[in-house]
């Protein structure tokens, strides 16, 4: 051993002697002697024989205290540290000798941890030397000095934080040797765990717990400590946790959930006390909110996932009365988690159930609940108890194909109501039609034979009948329900008449069929004749868009396309049915002879000798549908997407494919399947983007779908047509024609890409706005940019850099500024060199080629040419966001490309924005670019990744909007408004700091929008974003109470309804939370 020079010495005595240890202090200390041990020039026992004196100082607890720190901290960060079995097992007994005295407890245990980790292959041969002469493992030895010695409830985060991580570090590395504990391992890590409150180490601690359970064995833990943990972990429960604002070390409430789901999972011994203790929860009726009854669902499922089947059915009976009596007897609002609880626990109780076997545990458990609950569903109105009841029926018949089977029968005879004394067949309550569809939707198949089938068939069918158009006295209240009863009737009949088969239906089918269509009125129409004929006249008076007659259309065609008897029937009635009858029929019969048609070469395909004929037949009906098509169909392209539907049944359609393309004249009348696609040739005006784009669809699907099932020859004869038609055509010709090749790409680039090419200049002429003859027609323009890059991603890789080098001669000069266009020709070549960019994104090998797209683009802002105020409109159409899930939209460029975007392209227009030189404009142009290309990105890589450019492009927009309010007019300007508030409200959803910090620039321009900006929509929305900031920051509102109160002020008397009322809630939301607080 060498001496310790009086320079360490000093460091060593000023360390241990200090009242108080700071970082600076530790570092600098810490730095002199590890440096000393590193380079040989002192040993770690020097450093102990040094300090002996202070370590056995009883009058002196702070020097034992941190002189024993600094030991263990000497231990930990050494570099190199070569000891012997001696050197190890003098520092053990040492450490844990220090276990019993408070003082130093944090230097003993971390001690023993540095121990545990640096020198493990020597702790592992080790042995302890007991009083009595016994030798027990060195582990063993330690972890239960540690478990006895330790009252660690008692000390500091840091050293329970240690004890938790010596415990797990024995229980992994040393599994055998802490089984020798016994009881005493249950004992110490209950002792352990108790009372601790810090996130951190609860994390831990459920760890400690879920290893103790699963890695020992059962007698390490008795049962008094099962109850102890249990008591423990039950504590915690609910967690509510949330980080604090600034929070550096990550842990979320969601963590803590799991970790403690975890633990409560990690053995079925405490499953006795964490199911019942779950369900007590759940009940609670002093909970602050909904989030401890959802917490508790939660739980108790992922436990009963980790419990096993036994489990689940010895509970299950009381799981189910607990979902019973909160979702039918109370008014929770967590009816959902208590049925999604009820049908986890069924579907993990039936896991090992053979397959068709019914156990016994149900009849005994489920059956007298699942009969009680059913009786209270089938009072409806009567009964409060009623909707819960439906919905726990839904969620035990979700569970499990035997749990359905086994809920149908209590429902049907719960349900079906006894015949009244003028009818002869039981029928079902109105009000249980959608209950019962819901519950159809959700059969498994194969479920419940035709037999049991039929008495609902029946049932439904008697409820249908028992549904008249007209008014009768006292039933005002019930008029406006009837359509919809109506077609919920239509919808269980059809479910039901699809599962009894071919031969059960057709007295259903003929009640459908002759609502919709008439007949029966000679006496061939059954007991449903009158009320058909009533329903007829209704809905022959009704327009095409009747809720009725789609539900009617709907069933009829789903029938006769799985029913070839129902389809050979129907066959006769359409033959004779004249188009006069109504104004639907137009567009619902070209349907009807399709299904039909369809139906009917199926058969004849699947069993030729009974259905002879039905070639001829089904032939006659795709002819009538074509020539109806051809002579009432110009604008009706719902009759192109129900050709599609039928053309898509599974099956052969080649042959159907072949007649309908024959009826039509195709391939020589596709400027006539399509004809008025983008114009409205009985009103005169032009229809909206959305209707153009909707009709487009329809008819891409038809295309489509026919040349997939066409022979290649014809197929192709179809595919170049269209092309053809494309390259050749002008006026609304070509307009129409573009909206059909998405439709038959990428397959005609493959076999015909020289006709595909010539078709590029008229598209770009479309889609530029250069057509002068389609100057005012937006859905025009919007048909013909979806065109272009269909045609740029089709391209074939050896044409794409000639296709791209025609484009760039095109647009080119202006983008560039060397030739001067009108305004409409600037947009255009804007929006079409962004259309090929999209495509060449989306194609994945041209990234080359797009980043010189994109840098045209950037340039455009740099030159100042013609094209650069329009640089924004390029990007909205680059980075679509789809706003309205129900209506078309442009398909999105893929994530990978839109993070890249955000990589590359987002910084350049944010310098360019920032740029201090330059024309106003220009910088407006890269400031709404910018924005435009951040709102197509995804709330995590927007708010994550792109979080500076984020706010500062949302508060200079909010800065720009206000400047210019007033004149903001522009179609434009207001979509680069609701994309600016889009961007602040991520914000305020992601709890953004930097939102609190920048209210001053926030509140004022939102107050100031509210009433000034033109758009209904951006008031609409600076509103929303008000109401989100007062609920998430209303104590740092209160400087800008009188321009809030303003601005509601103005938005309460808005011209708009819709505006009128938010500003309304808005108001509303302040003066609550301000009295709440």
């Amino acid at each position: 051993m060498a001496s310790i020079d009086e320079t360490l010495r000093e460091a060593i005595d000023q360390y241990v002697d200090a009242d108080l240890i700071t970082d600076e202090l530790k570092e600098v200390t810490l730095k002199k002697v590890l440096e000393a041990l590193d380079a040989k020039r002192i040993e770690l026992l020097d450093i102990v024989l040094h300090l002996e004196k202070v370590m056995n100082d009883a009058s002196n607890p702070t020097g034992r205290r941190h002189a024993i720190q600094f030991l263990a901290e000497c231990l930990r960060d050494v570099a190199q540290l070569k000891m012997n079995f001696k050197h190890v097992e003098t520092f053990a007994s040492f450490f844990s000798s220090k276990l019993s005295d408070w003082q130093c407890v944090e230097g003993a245990v971390g001690g023993i941890l540095a121990l545990l980790r640096r020198q493990g292959a020597l702790v592992r041969t080790l042995k302890k030397e007991l009083p009595d002469g016994a030798e027990e493992p060195l582990a063993l030895y330690l972890a239960r000095s540690i478990f006895k010695e330790v009252h660690t409830p008692s000390h500091t985060q840091a050293v329970r934080k240690m004890v938790l991580d010596t415990a797990i570090l024995l229980m992994e590395e040393w599994q055998s040797d802490l089984a020798m504990l016994g009881p005493q391992l249950g004992e110490g890590v209950a002792a352990t765990i108790e009372e601790e409150r810090d996130p951190r180490n609860l994390l831990v601690s459920f760890i400690v717990v879920k290893k103790a359970f699963q890695d020992f064995p059962p007698e390490c833990i008795t049962n008094e400590a099962v109850i102890t943990l249990f008591e423990t972990l039950s504590s915690y429960f609910p967690i509510t946790f949330e980080p604090p604002k600034g929070d550096k070390i990550g842990i979320t409430g969601e963590d803590l959930r799991q970790g403690l789901s975890q633990a409560l999972c990690s053995s079925d011994r405490l499953a006795s006390y964490v199911v019942p203790f779950l369900l007590d929860a759940s009940k609670d009726i002093e909970a602050d909110s909904d989030a401890t009854v959802e917490q508790a669902m939660s739980t108790l499922q992922f436990c009963l996932e980790k419990y096993g089947p036994q489990t689940a059915q010895k509970f299950l009976k009381d799981i189910i009365a607990t979902a019973r009596d909160q979702v039918c007897r109370t008014k929770t609002t967590c009816g959902s988690e208590f049925c999604a609880a009820v049908t986890k626990a069924l579907q993990i109780a039936m896991k090992d159930v053979p397959a068709g076997l019914h156990p016994h545990w149900l009849s005994k458990d489920v059956s007298p609940e699942l009969k009680e609950i059913a009786e209270d569903a089938s009072r409806g109105r009567m009964s409060l108890a009623s909707d819960g009841a439906r919905q726990l029926l839904l969620a035990m018949a979700r569970a499990h194909r035997v749990m359905f089977e086994c809920t149908w029968r209590p429902i049907m005879d719960a349900f079906l109501v006894p015949p009244k004394p003028e009818s002869t067949e039981s029928a079902f309550g109105v009000d249980a039609l959608s209950f019962l569809v819901d519950l159809l939707l959700m059969r498994p198949k194969g479920s419940l034979s035709p037999k049991q089938l039929q008495p609902a068939l029946a049932g439904s069918l008697a409820s249908l009948l028992s549904i008249h158009p007209y008014r009768e006295a006292g039933d005002d209240e019930m008029q406006s329900e009837r359509p919809k009863m109506f077609c919920k009737a239509v919808e269980l009949v059809g479910h039901l008449s699809l599962g009894v088969g071919d031969g059960n239906s057709k007295e259903a089918f003929m009640a459908l069929r002759d609502a919709l269509l008439g007949g029966g009125s000679n006496g061939d129409g059954g007991s449903h004749a009158a009320w058909a004929q009533t329903w007829y006249a209704e809905l022959s008076v009704k327009p095409a868009t009747d809720k009725c007659v789609a539900s009617l259309v709907d069933v009829v065609c789903k029938l006769v396309a799985s029913q070839p008897g129902r389809a050979t029937e129907f066959a006769k009635s359409l033959q004779n049915v004249t188009l006069n009858a109504s104004p639907w029929l137009p567009y619902v019969l070209p349907k009807l002879l399709a299904y039909t048609a369809m139906s009917l070469a199926k058969a004849k395909q699947a069993q030729p000798d009974q259905h002879e004929g039905a070639e001829d037949l089904s032939s006659k009906l795709l002819q009538r549908a074509a020539t109806i098509f051809k002579q009432h169909g110009s604008g009706h392209f719902e009759v192109l997407g129900a050709f599609a539907d039928a053309l898509e049944a599974p099956g052969d359609c080649s042959w159907v494919s072949e007649q309908l393309a024959k009826a039509l004249g195709l391939p020589d009348t596709i400027p006539e399947l399509v004809e008025g696609l983008s114009t409205d040739l009985e009103g005169g005006s032009l229809p909206s983007v959305d209707t153009v784009l909707r009709r487009a669809e329809a008819s891409r699907r038809f295309m489509r779908v026919l040349c997939r099932h066409l022979p290649e020859q014809q197929a192709t004869a179809v595919q170049r047509r269209l092309l053809e038609s494309v390259a050749l055509s002008s006026y609304n010709v070509l307009a129409n024609c573009t909206a059909l090749l998405p439709g038959v790409l990428p397959q005609a680039a493959g076999h015909s890409w020289s006709f595909c090419r010539k078709t590029m200049p008229a598209v770009c002429r479309l889609a530029s706005g250069a057509d002068p003859d389609l100057v005012n027609s937006p859905g025009a323009e919007a048909l013909a940019l979806q065109a272009l890059e269909s045609l740029v991603e089709s391209c074939p890789d050896d044409e794409v850099t000639a296709l791209l080098q025609n484009f760039r001669e095109t647009f080119g000069q202006l983008l560039r500024g060397q030739s001067s266009g009108s305004d409409r020709a600037s947009r255009g070549a804007a929006t079409c060199w962004a259309s090929a960019t999209a495509a060449l994104l989306r194609r994945g090998s041209c990234s080359e080629q797009a980043g010189s797209f994109l840098e045209a683009l950037l340039q455009a802002l740099d030159e100042e040419a013609p094209v650069g105020p329009h640089v924004p409109a390029a990007f909205r159409v680059l980075a679509p966001v789809k706003v309205d899930p129900a209506k078309q939209a442009r398909a999105t460029l893929p994530p990978i490309a839109l993070q890249q975007l955000s990589r590359t392209v987002l910084p350049s227009l944010v310098k360019r924005a920032k740029a201090l030189g330059g024309a106003a404009w220009a910088r407006r142009a890269a400031l709404e670019s910018a924005v435009a290309l951040l709102a197509a990105l995804s709330v995590e890589v927007a708010c994550g990744d792109c979080s500076d450019e984020v706010r500062w492009c949302t508060l200079t927009g909010l800065k720009r909007l206000k400047e210019s309010a007033p004149a903001a007019n522009a179609e434009q300007g207001g979509i680069f408004a609701v994309q600016v508030l889009q961007l602040l409200v991520r914000a305020i959803q992601q709890k953004e700091s930097w939102v609190e910090d920048e209210l001053h620039s926030i509140v004022g321009p939102l107050c100031e929008l509210c009433g000034a900006h033109c758009k209904p929509l951006v008031r609409l929305g600076c509103f929303q974003v008000l109401m989100a900031l007062i609920q998430q920051a209303f104590g740092h509102l209160s400087p800008f109470k009188k321009e809030i109160q303003a601005g509601c002020k103005r938005g309460v008397e808005d011209r708009c309804r819709e505006v009128r009322l938010l500003a309304v809630a808005t108001l509303n939301t302040w003066h609550c939370i301000g009295a709440q607080t």
